[in-house]
């Protein structure tokens, strides 16, 4: 059987490469993104009615997945095991698939009439800049909603939240760039509460886990995420995060 999937179209985001992106949908709720359609698909009659819904579910593609030796792989070590424990991939979210196929549900802030047709406004994100989306469906609280589904391995959001601080330079930079990126300091707080370091690097996970790591990096380590036009240095220390600057791109 013969399948042929084609992008609709692109999403844009923040987040220029995938360290740092929130593993899952709506954890930096403030994270925006515009889905900008293909000419062929770009119809405002193709949206007309979505504007009643408040959520919307995005399929895209993985496109920067790359898989080792063109195979996929059975098993997988989720970041939420503190990334020693394996699953099978269908048991997760990795996007380390057979097919590199993805879902998130995002909230839609509006849609835009522009000549080149309809931009849709999200927030909530937790995709790649440039990723394809395959298809766009409306999130249905009664049906999509299930209060008596069971969570596995992932019953509610990491609790362990990291405390986030700005230095002198950074908060006056953010300060600067908020007119222009409006809620830049909620969007950056949100994204590293949430610790973006690999899980063998945080500091509730045990010293037995971290000593079965060579690399396990110095506090004193200056981390970087690319997003929107800049590079946002940070160190951690604990469940501390400090970030230090934002450098231009």
């Amino acid at each position: 059987m013969e399948v042929h999937l084609e992008p609709i179209g692109v999403i844009h985001t923040c987040f220029k490469e995938k360290f740092g992106i929130p593993r899952q949908p709506n954890l930096a709720a403030g994270a925006p993104g515009t889905l900008e359609f293909f000419p062929e698909f770009a119809r405002l009659e193709a949206v007309r009615g979505l504007e009643q819904f408040s959520h919307i579910w995005l399929i895209f593609v993985f496109h920067r997945a790359v898989k080792k030796g063109g195979k996929w792989s059975a098993m997988i070590r989720p970041p939420r095991l503190g990334g020693n424990k394996k699953v099978g991939v269908f048991a997760s979210r990795s996007p380390f698939r057979p097919n590199p196929i993805g879902m998130s549900c995002v909230r839609l802030e509006g849609i835009e009439s522009t000549v080149k047709g309809p931009v849709l406004h999200l927030t909530g994100v937790d995709i790649l800049d440039q990723t394809p989306v395959l298809d766009i469906k409306p999130y249905l609280p009664y049906s999509d909603r299930l209060d008596t589904a069971r969570d596995g391995f992932a019953p509610a959001p990491d609790s362990k939240r990291c405390q986030v601080s700005f230095s002198d330079t950074a908060a006056t930079q953010i300060w600067e760039r908020e007119k222009a990126i409006p809620n830049l300091l909620l969007i950056i707080t949100q994204v590293l509460e949430n610790d973006p370091r690999p899980a063998y690097c945080r500091a509730h996970f045990s010293n037995s886990q971290q000593e079965r790591r060579t690399d396990v990096p110095q506090e004193n380590r200056v981390y970087g995420i690319r997003m929107f036009d800049f590079d946002l240095k940070w160190q951690a220390s604990g469940n501390k995060i400090r970030v230090l600057c934002l450098d231009p791109v």
